[in-house]
């Protein structure tokens, strides 16, 4: 039974919520991960017979497993989603979900490159080959314009302005919004768009910007193929293991704020929902912030 009523709860966030695959996974990975801990108490045991002290100590649990506080407050956040679905349930009588507390994750400071080290990455591919061209322009791209990769790989050529400069992107929850293209960007696309015909076969058409030619016609590159490219360049720029295509997104937001672009704006690019999830870039720049201070400031000194 349990098992079912997962499989029904992640279809609905197919198809009602429209949640992106990586979210979905998520969701997936956190709801059979406490199910495999009710099978271990009493395998009769459904989600409709527990309380809130399963489920806290559930919680201690996965707490003891070296998860972060960021991954520990994703868990109980897909358990609380999970409750508040069964509760639609005619003949449920589920109240635990209000009494789940989330434990606040711990401020962290986004890794990121400097302007000199994105300088530095953007002249790496190789543009007398083709995978370098196709590499500067995804580089370009995540920079440009701060997107995800799970937004990245599912862009179709027709949702770029060519224009107005301005690409359409389907964020998380199916949310739309417009980034616009930069000048090196803009270049790098048109350079890729020119040579991108070779991908594709005559047999069929393929409306993705990145085409997965061994996967078939409406198939694009896949995420992980996209992460290994961009890290193999972010390996040549830095020894930090811990940057990742996100760090551009990062990077993006960043020196956006650096150079005087408000929060507001930064949030509504980035796609984000809540301006607390925009916040976190605001502490990256304190550093600066002091040094204009103990410039600027008649008592500072």
């Amino acid at each position: 039974m349990n098992k079912k009523l997962i499989l029904d709860f992640i279809k609905f966030l197919e198809n009602e919520k429209r949640f992106s695959k990586h979210t979905i996974r998520s969701y997936q990975y956190d709801l059979n991960e406490f199910n495999d801990f009710l099978l271990v108490h009493d395998e009769k045991l459904t989600f409709f017979d527990i309380d809130r002290s399963v489920i806290q100590c559930h919680i201690r649990n996965i707490s003891k497993n070296n998860n972060s506080d960021k991954t520990l407050q994703r868990k109980v956040s897909s358990i609380k989603s999970f409750y508040r679905y069964l509760a639609e349930f005619p003949s449920s009588e589920c109240n635990v979900v209000d009494l789940i507390s989330i434990p606040k994750a711990s401020k962290y400071l986004p890794n990121l490159l400097s302007k000199k080290e994105i300088e530095r990455l953007m002249s790496l591919p190789d543009l007398s080959t083709f995978s370098g061209i196709r590499d500067r322009s995804i580089l370009e791209l995540f920079y440009s314009t701060g997107m995800r990769i799970s937004e990245l790989v599912n862009l179709k050529i027709d949702y770029i302005d060519f224009n107005k400069l301005l690409i359409k992107i389907l964020g998380k929850g199916n949310r739309e919004r417009f980034v616009i293209i930069g000048s090196k960007a803009l270049k790098a696309l048109n350079e890729y768009i020119s040579i991108r015909h070779k991908l594709i076969d005559n047999n069929y058409e393929n409306k993705f910007l990145y085409p997965n030619i061994r996967k078939g016609k409406s198939k694009h590159l896949s995420e992980k193929t996209v992460y290994n490219i961009v890290k193999f360049y972010l390996r040549k720029v830095s020894n930090n293991e811990n940057l990742s295509p996100h760090s551009l997104r990062h990077s993006f937001a960043t020196h956006l704020l650096e150079n005087g672009a408000d929060l507001m704006s930064v949030k509504d690019l980035l796609g984000h929902k809540d301006l607390s999830s925009t916040q976190i870039y605001t502490h990256v720049n304190i550093d600066k912030m002091k040094k204009i201070y103990k410039t600027a400031h008649p008592h500072a000194k």
